[in-house]
């Protein structure tokens, strides 16, 4: 039965899905991924600080950290080594119950595409690990727009991939700036963090 937070309130023509945090749970596999590729610049990762910026493009999240800590970042080189990190974590990652079941209930019904703020090797791999990509005719990635969340640019480009107008289109979304990205873009959202927190209050899950 699906979570009635989550159920998407007629009419719309397509649903898009952030992937991480949201259709998945990756955050303590992102968080070590990120922390083993900062260890070569002797940059230590602090967990709330980066919990509160998990919905940043890797860019922001990065030129923020230099801010933050005076560092001085190769920012492709930390980027694929936090990737290289993430491949190896992979097989920890598991899909969010309750999110993954509205895309599970549409499927064949609506189009569907996810809207993800990481990269497309990331994305797609996470997806296929899941058993979750599937469900979804189109994906896009940061890869493929010029500007990330918190800008609308992905949520864009996926609506129009689906051949759906951006207000007929609803987004799950689990950060402030998906969320933001999403309502930019003119879509309604429904923010998971509700459910995701009760799944974690009663056992059903990890959680954030």
């Amino acid at each position: 039965m699906l979570d009635q937070r989550l159920r998407p309130t007629m009419p719309y023509a397509a649903l898009v899905f952030d992937c991480d945090g949201t259709l998945v749970d990756t955050a303590s596999a992102n968080e070590t991924a990120w922390r083993t590729a900062l260890a070569d610049w002797q940059v230590e990762l602090d967990p709330a600080w980066y919990r509160a910026r998990t919905g940043l493009s890797a860019d922001r999240l990065l030129a923020e950290l230099e801010t933050e800590t005076g560092a001085e970042l190769d920012y492709p080189a930390v980027r694929a080594a936090a990737l290289d990190a993430y491949q190896w974590l992979i097989h920890t990652v598991v899909p969010h119950p309750q999110v993954a079941a509205v895309a599970e209930a549409h499927q064949d019904r609506v189009p569907m595409a996810v809207a993800s703020g990481g990269t497309r090797q990331a994305v797609e791999e996470t997806l296929r690990v899941t058993g979750l990509r599937p469900l979804f005719d189109a994906v896009v990635t940061r890869d493929d727009v010029r500007y990330g969340k918190p800008a609308p640019d992905v949520y864009l480009l996926a609506a129009r991939l689906l051949n759906a107008a951006p207000h007929t289109c609803v987004a799950y979304e689990d950060t402030d700036e998906g969320v933001a990205a999403a309502l930019a873009a003119g879509m309604t959202v429904i923010d998971v963090r509700p459910s995701l927190r009760r799944e974690t209050q009663v056992g059903g899950g990890t959680g954030r």
